[in-house]
């Protein structure tokens, strides 16, 4: 008895045990559960108040939202839909087909497809910008946007989801930006048309005074007639100058400056900058010195018109800053890949330099960077026309400048290379030659030391020729001469003593340079110089002179020309056409060609040209482009068609005319059927390269 009492104390404290176990873990259970339902309704106060939120943003930002199940088509919309219809809530569409017929005839197409794309996987999500019809039936601007939220087993979409927005504001104000634009561009088209009549009007009364004053200069004058006729060609060529600066900067603000695409030689456009530029240096007695990297490709493409007009700048200040010494131009080669050829142009000057604080400001429109004395001059458009263009050739400019000595401007430019287009090939008897330098100029010492060091050749410089001659004879006692001797004018005046029986002189092959306009004694003739080269000259024309002096080939010396050779034309007296309704050009032009030997026809307007030409034969038409009754373009296009119903018979050569100096322009006239073209006022060498061209 005693022993089955005990058994059932022990199996109650063993229950009792169990019961304080489960009381606990309900007390444990109990305090997760209250964790949990605490952790519910924090979370549910977040998303109520994260609805709130969402509510007050739709309403706020007149949002819609909208929801379609893919398989059954049923469309479910937000309350803010029927506010941005205009409907009530029971007739908004229930299903995506009944949403389709309120989307604009116009639009629907745009709407499927960009749907499809995001339903294809082309796009991540959905939008379109279209027009809702309204329950006014007005027809109001939505953007909708939407995305894919859900997918079957096979990838495919069962349910999108997305927003509708009010934009028909924006559209309006974009509507009205629009026709501000047109209305602008109109005006902008309008303004190029007055800026194109007036470039005519100035420069078809500018071809009257140049042309006339190019007539007077053929006549006999007295000094005093001689100064005033300079005055009025001066004048003109600034006044000229200046208004195609003005018309280049207009252009620029329109954005209407386009790059041509050309095959050219940076060599030709180089030596044609120098020869333009060295009478307005002579006349200040300054020295233009140039270097051009042999390295440079023969040919390359680009615009060389517009990239010569930023060197003329940047000359054209050297010199009229510059009092004494003078201006180098220099192009040199960087790098080329298959597609490229990287430039860099350089112009220095020994000028009066530029402040700091100017060099802040030197590109911007309208800004001088001189005193406004009226000294020097200027419109304050020119550099930053030029830093434009340079902009334009993907290339960009700095300037290096020390007030009271000297100011270079330094740019580089992208031009496209030319298949097949290598430097020019230095010929291998002029290749690492040893050559002795003669001039004091440090300046013209390093050119010429650039000159030589890329033809792999060796040189020493001297400063005077009796230094010069003291290297040479000891040169010549240990027989190690040098191969050529280069001596400056300058060095070669202030020589003392005999050279015709100096035996060391009179063995090394000697080249004489000089600058342009110089006049030679009897002294620098008796020294016998095998070749005469004169300053600034090309890097051809530096290794000619060194091969003939090196072979020992004696040419006739370069002598200054004395004026221009006369043209092909000249032996051939043409009948020409006139088609020009100015008095004042009909005039320049009828005593140019007259004095040239041709037999010259006017026409007063383009109709008038057309049944000229069908009535006589002509060789050449020089047919203005803006005439009235019917313009140049028009009758060059009938002179066209009728010569194509004679097919036997020459067709003339028709020149265009103009004062619209642009690319534009000048596709017009030779799509209208012109062969050639000349802008107003055009010089004399330009017409005489139109007549020489007739055949």
């Amino acid at each position: 008895m005693q022993e089955n009492l005990k058994k059932r104390i022990q199996a109650l404290e063993a229950e009792l045990k169990v019961v304080r176990l489960a009381s606990m873990q309900w007390e444990e259970i109990q305090r997760i559960y209250q964790k949990s339902n605490d952790r519910l309704q924090q979370i549910y106060s977040q998303l109520n108040m994260v609805n709130e939120r969402l509510t007050l943003a739709f309403e706020a930002s007149q949002l819609s939202w909208w929801d379609w199940d893919f398989k059954s088509g049923k469309l479910e919309c937000g309350e803010n839909m029927a506010l941005l219809l205009g409907l009530d809530q029971a007739a908004l569409p229930l299903s995506f087909s009944a949403f389709l017929e309120f989307i604009h005839p116009d639009d629907a197409v745009d709407v499927k497809e960009n749907l499809d794309k995001h339903l294809n996987g082309n796009t991540s999500f959905f939008e379109s910008e279209y027009r809702l019809k309204t329950g006014l039936g007005e027809w109001k601007w939505v953007v909708n946007k939407g995305k894919i939220v859900e997918k079957d087993i096979l990838g495919k979409p069962t349910r999108l989801i997305g927003v509708i927005m009010d934009v028909e504001r924006r559209k309006v104000h974009e509507t009205n930006l629009l026709a501000e634009f047109e209305k602008a561009d109109e005006a902008n088209k309008a303004k190029s048309f007055f800026l194109s009549n007036m470039a005519h009007e100035i420069y078809t009364p500018l071809s009257g005074v140049i042309g006339m004053a190019e007539i007077l200069k053929q006549s006999e004058l007295s000094p005093e007639q001689k100064e005033f006729l300079e005055i009025i060609v001066d004048s003109s060529t600034n006044l000229l100058s200046v208004f195609n600066t003005i018309m280049d900067f207009l252009k620029i603000e329109a954005d209407q400056i386009d790059l041509s695409n050309n095959i050219f030689s940076i060599f030709d456009l180089m030596e044609d900058l120098i020869s333009s530029i060295i009478p307005e240096a002579q006349a200040k007695e300054l020295e233009v010195s140039s270097f051009i990297d042999p390295n440079i490709p023969v040919q390359v493409r680009g615009d060389a018109s517009r990239l010569q007009q930023v060197l003329r700048v940047f000359a054209d200040n050297g010199i009229k800053f510059t009092e004494n010494g003078g201006i180098t131009i220099s192009a040199y080669f960087l790098s080329w890949d298959e597609d490229t050829v990287n430039l860099q142009f350089k112009v220095t000057d020994t000028g009066i330099g530029i402040s700091d604080e100017a060099l802040k400001r030197i590109f911007t429109s309208f800004t001088k960077i001189t005193p406004s004395t009226g000294k020097y001059g200027g419109s304050g458009l020119g550099l930053a026309i030029a830093k434009h263009l340079i902009s334009k050739m993907k290339g960009e400019v700095h300037v290096e400048s020390t007030p009271g000595k000297g100011s270079s401007f330094v740019f580089n430019v992208l031009l496209e290379k030319v298949p097949g287009s290598e430097p020019l090939a230095i010929d291998p008897k002029i290749r690492g030659l040893k050559a002795i330098i003669i001039d004091p100029s440090p300046a013209r010492v390093r050119i010429m030391m650039d000159y030589l060091s890329r033809m792999d050749c060796e040189a020493e410089h001297l400063a005077t020729l009796t230094e010069g001659l003291q290297e040479i004879s000891h040169r010549h006692t240990i027989n190690r001469p040098a191969d050529l001797v280069i001596v400056e004018y300058e060095a070669a005046k202030l020589a003392q003593g005999s050279f015709s029986t100096n035996a060391a002189w009179k063995e090394v092959p000697r080249i004489l340079m000089y600058y342009h306009g110089t006049d030679f004694p009897d002294m620098i003739t008796g020294m016998g110089f095998i070749y005469l080269l004169k300053r600034p000259f090309l890097p051809s024309e530096l290794s000619t002179a060194m091969l003939n002096a090196v072979t020992r080939k004696v040419l006739k010396p370069v002598t200054e020309g004395a004026g221009p050779v006369p043209g092909k034309a000249e032996g051939r007296k043409l009948r020409i056409l006139l088609a020009e309704d100015n008095l004042i050009s009909q005039k320049v032009a009828k005593v140019t060609l007259s004095k040239l030997g041709h037999q010259t026809d006017i026409a007063e307007n383009g109709q008038i040209a057309v049944e000229m030409f069908k009535n006589n034969q002509y060789d050449l038409i020089l047919m203005d482009i803006f005439m009235p009754e019917q313009d140049g373009l028009e009758a060059t296009r009938e002179i066209r068609r009728a010569e194509q119903a004679n097919p036997q018979g020459k067709a003339v050569h028709i020149c265009a005319i103009t004062a619209n100096a642009d690319e534009e322009d000048e596709e017009k006239c030779y799509q209208a059927g012109a062969d050639s073209y000349i802008t107003k006022p055009f010089k004399l060498e330009e017409l005489m390269e139109v007549l020489d061209g007739i055949r």
